[in-house]
């Protein structure tokens, strides 16, 4: 299979999100020098690439960035940031090799309201993993910046501002959102809330009153309120497990996706199972639908 050049999907002024893994698994922050390190080099890739980073946090295994490049430039931003710090991680640590699994993953994001989950998913990693009960709690995130009562001030290469006006929110009602959705409160919270966002709508359970009945015109309003599922495949699976859930038949949702009957019906089944463990897929769900149905 021929490998796309990573220059084919980069544009400029466009929004990512960015995760990179240590290989096999590996831990790629070992102590706090190590998080520092990262940081001092995060800083120097955003000043030296023009790049405005909104969300970033660092796990022991990975990282998430969630970044806007005013250039085409994101390979050889996301190529000074990785191979500076392997090469300082590997000289440190006495060891020999590759340090990130493959490349990067980069999600390119369309839509504010996309962009507003993904920087939710980014704070609750920490949650997720376990190491903190709130986010606010952990040190290596920038989610810590919105709280204005820990008197902490975002770095100026940390575009948080840029970031709120962007989503068209403030600081506190990002806080609370990200609070509400804490699956360390409540891992069902956001399953119920799928359920009951559109429980005021329905006339009854056979109709589609409060969606249209042409999909295309569902696929319009979805690319305008959420983003492009031509270019975010999760994003396009969520969908097709709302069209199912909602009612719409298998063949119509296929025809207008372009997809086959079985591809629909295995999709269906992966989100079915992925929804139970995945906070990121539940979170975005649940936005997905927020926007159709107000």
């Amino acid at each position: 299979m021929v490998r796309i050049n990573r220059k084919e999907i980069e544009y400029k002024n466009a929004f990512y999100h960015i995760i990179a893994k240590g290989v096999e698994g590996i831990n790629i922050f070992i102590d706090d020098i190590d998080k520092n390190k990262f940081l001092q080099l995060l800083q120097k890739m955003v000043n030296s690439y023009h790049i405005h980073l909104f969300f970033y946090v660092l796990m022991d295994t990975h990282f998430h960035l969630l970044l806007k490049t005013e250039e085409t430039n994101l390979s050889e931003a996301m190529q000074f940031l990785n191979s500076s710090y392997a090469h300082w991680f590997n000289l440190r640590h006495i060891r020999k090799g590759h340090l990130f699994q493959d490349r990067y993953k980069s999600y390119l994001i369309l839509n504010p309201l996309y962009m507003y989950s993904v920087a939710s998913y980014i704070s609750l990693n920490p949650v997720e993993a376990g190491l903190v009960d709130s986010p606010e709690n952990y040190p290596w995130c920038s989610f810590q910046y919105f709280i204005s009562a820990s008197g902490k001030t975002a770095p100026p290469w940390l575009k948080v501002k840029e970031f709120l006006k962007l989503c068209q929110t403030n600081a506190d009602n990002f806080v609370n959102f990200v609070k509400d959705n804490n699956p360390k409160n409540h891992t069902e919270k956001v399953l119920q809330n799928f359920n009951k966002t559109t429980s005021n709508y329905r006339l009854n359970t056979n109709t589609q009153a409060y969606l249209p009945k042409n999909i295309e015109n569902i696929l319009v309003k979805v690319k305008e309120r959420v983003g492009d599922i031509d270019t975010n495949k999760r994003l396009k699976h969520l969908l097709v497990y709302l069209l199912i859930k909602e009612g719409y038949r298998i063949n119509d949702i296929a025809t207008s996706l372009n997809l086959t009957r079985q591809s629909i019906l295995g999709i269906n089944r992966k989100i079915q199972k992925n929804l139970i463990n995945d906070h990121f897929c539940q979170l975005l769900l649940n936005r997905i639908k927020m926007s159709l149905f107000t």
